[in-house]
């Protein structure tokens, strides 16, 4: 008997929290169990999805996460052209099939970057891309993991006068819907005209809210008018994540110290590290959990093992919360890393 409770006096230790307390008066402790402090069950584990979901679009369904990436080669003869991966709680994915169900037949190229959201008003999911050199696309779908349907060439640089144009992010605010992408001459917005089973059409004329060191943006609507704008500042080989912030969607977007974007301004909030992990970039989303924290989805390269098996790019998806100050700015630079985090997203 001896035995048998120092092997559960061990395990509490081990494996839990607990506290000794003469509860009867007798000078006699009890153990009290205050529950388990497993690495898994009081944190997740960085990156949270792996071997790739390159330049990642994440957004949240009715009861579960759907992430899109870039079409890759993950190993030879293994191509997807937009991976589709699921998940119930941001920290666990799965691999969930393709968006497509044949690759976009428009253009010559890959899919290089997408941009799928969730419009709730028309009851449609929409997802805008990158083919190769030969514009942005558009295809809808009715249910989160696809399939999407071809709509076909939305927009290609000569129509707008741009050298190129790529990595679209689209957003609903209020009843108006955006499109924003990636140009030579900086990043880009433009508003569109969305009707319910009908192809979208551009509406308006083109507006900059960031300069050419900007790539791959994504804007998140705060509460109210405040909306951020996260983009990637740097290349494939080395990067960080700036933001800026605006009181309305389409800008000005200003930094910290008031400085606007356009002119490549911004203030810090994802930086290369120490370890393994480095070029952070690409924000896929950021994410409220119950307890009114914000989370943010990004990808990364693992210096360990950058690259997939067919010689391609190997871009891991990274979470992290961001802590914010009493006026709303990074309290702190979040520095990219790979093991165990804490604490883990819980949903609202």
């Amino acid at each position: 008997m001896k035995n048998i409770a120092f092997v559960a006096l061990i395990t509490l230790l081990i494996c839990g929290c607990f506290s000794c307390t003469d509860i009867q008066g007798d000078g006699i402790d009890t153990v009290i169990w205050e529950g388990s402090q497993l690495p898994n069950e009081t944190s997740f584990r960085n990156p949270v999805w792996e071997p790739d979901l390159g330049k990642p679009s994440v957004f949240r369904g009715a009861t579960q996460f759907y992430a899109f990436g870039q079409e890759k080669e993950w190993s030879e003869g293994l191509n997807y052209v937009v991976p589709v991966l699921r998940s119930s709680d941001l920290m666990a994915w799965n691999f969930n099939g393709e968006a497509f169900e044949s690759a976009p037949a428009w253009g010559e190229g890959k899919v290089t970057s997408v941009g799928v959201e969730f419009s709730k008003t028309l009851g449609t999911y929409y997802m805008f891309y990158t083919l190769g050199d030969a514009g942005i696309g558009v295809a809808y779908s009715k249910a989160p993991q696809g399939p999407y349907v071809e709509y076909g060439k939305l927009l290609d640089a000569d129509s707008l006068g741009y050298q190129y144009v790529h990595e679209p992010f689209f957003i609903q605010s209020g009843l108006d819907f955006y499109l924003f992408f990636e140009t030579d001459q900086g990043v880009y917005g433009i508003e569109l005209d969305i009707k319910r089973n009908m192809k979208p059409l551009l509406n308006g004329s083109a507006f900059r809210i960031a300069g050419t060191a900007y790539a791959g943006i994504y804007i998140f609507r705060m509460s109210g008018n405040d909306f951020y704008c996260f983009g990637t500042v740097g290349n494939e080989v080395t990067s960080e994540i700036h933001m800026g912030r605006a009181n309305g969607i389409e800008g000005p977007y200003l930094d910290k110290d008031g400085n606007d974007l356009v002119n490549n301004a911004g203030t810090l909030l994802i930086s290369e590290g120490d370890g393994n992990m480095k070029a952070p970039g690409h924000v896929g989303g950021v994410f409220t959990d119950r307890d009114g924290k914000n989370w943010i989805m990004y990808q990364a390269t693992d210096m360990d093992k950058p690259e997939l098996s067919s010689g391609e790019d190997r871009r891991p998806l990274i979470l992290n919360q961001i802590e914010w100050d009493d006026n709303g700015w990074p309290a702190s630079v979040i520095e990219v890393s790979s093991g165990w985090s804490a604490p883990r997203f819980v949903l609202n």
